[in-house]
């Protein structure tokens, strides 16, 4: 009676092998899945903190203005204008922005969009929106006098 118990257990050892192969493979699929979509993630994350880069640095461009009327040479507050470039740091990047006039021209509404295509093939977009105000940059240092 012991032959044909032993007989059965071989059987069910390989069977049981087969299964934990299986679920060994199963887990190895999931992995690289999980992988791939890790790679790509971490992608578009590099991506978008580029594209908040170049968003951050044209609103300082719009904002580093040193005098409020045009004048030759200088950029000034009249000249800041709604305008449109593309940069390519390795993805094409398009940098939108929109200027509006508010309260009679002593500020304008500034937005700056970035846009770019990621790996998929999926539209990504970063925006920015300020207000810049059309005080004269000289007066900054007013600020700091003491009142008598």
């Amino acid at each position: 009676m012991h032959a044909p118990t032993r007989h059965a257990q071989r059987g069910t050892t390989l069977f049981e092998a087969l299964v934990a192969f299986l679920v060994l493979s199963l887990g190895m699929i999931a992995m690289a899945r999980l992988q791939g979509h890790q790679r790509l993630d971490a992608d578009v994350a590099r991506q978008r903190a580029e594209a908040v880069r170049l968003a951050q640095e044209e609103m300082e461009t719009l904002r580093s203005f040193g005098n409020t009327a045009a004048a030759a040479g200088m950029r000034s507050f009249d000249a800041i204008a709604s305008a449109s470039r593309s940069v390519d740091a390795g993805t094409a990047y398009l940098i939108d922005r929109q200027i509006a006039l508010i309260d009679l021209a002593q500020a304008k509404s500034a937005s700056v969009t970035v846009r770019w295509t990621d790996r998929s093939g999926t539209a990504q977009q970063v925006a920015l929106h300020s207000i810049i105000s059309g005080t004269d940059p000289a007066l900054s240092g007013a600020l700091a006098l003491a009142a008598r």
